[in-house]
């Protein structure tokens, strides 16, 4: 329950700058008789929010990577000396983390839309779901609402592989950097302690 929590915390981060870009997406989608304009700034809205939770999840990344190393000296020190120490294991390092917050993020647009397979289904005609899927999705779907007329929320799905590689690249490369760095520090106090036995 504590990792979940915690993967629900990440990912309000992400959903506040998934709004401020999506503010944005519909600003540009006001500029008339300018496609080139108007696809250039939604590529860069698109890039300035994929830089930023790149960025905020390598930090998520490298946070963990010391949270792991610390618990790690903990666990070392419990096995010699039998001394009891409190763990934060839910923001840990974990194989997966990133993708799972990218998926988190995205779960409303997949409820959105098997909502909407199921109301097709049923021969329900609406735009409700894709409605929705603009207004917490914008960044995302309005460049291809401003070019597609009549486009459907299916079409918005592009955004779960995108968000999840995002966020999975960028906390993967935050635990490579931390774990190079305490590599490099293991390596130069063998050079000057000699092996720990």
């Amino acid at each position: 329950m504590k990792t979940f929590k915690y993967l629900l915390k990440q990912t309000v981060v992400i959903f506040v700058y998934l709004i401020i870009t999506m503010i944005t997406a519909f600003a540009i989608t006001a500029i008339e008789n300018m496609d080139w304009l108007r696809i250039t700034l939604w590529v860069l809205n698109l890039g300035l929010f994929g830089f930023i939770i790149f960025v905020m999840m390598m930090k998520t990344g490298e946070d963990g990577a010391k949270l792991k190393h610390t618990n790690d000296i903990k666990r070392r020190v419990i096995m010699k000396t039998g001394d009891y120490y409190e763990f934060n294991l839910a923001g840990e390092e974990g194989k997966f983390k990133g993708l799972y917050i990218g998926l988190i993020v995205c779960a409303p647009l997949l409820l959105l839309a098997f909502i909407e397979l199921i109301l097709i289904l049923c021969g329900v005609t609406q735009t409700t779901t894709s409605a929705i899927a603009v207004i917490l999705y914008g960044t995302f779907c309005m460049p291809l609402r401003g070019l597609f007329t009549g486009c459907s929320i299916f079409w918005f799905l592009y955004t779960v592989p995108v968000l999840c590689a995002i966020t999975h690249i960028g906390y993967t490369v935050g635990v490579l950097k931390m774990k190079k760095q305490y590599d490099k520090i293991s390596k130069t106090n063998e050079a000057i302690y000699g092996k720990a036995k």
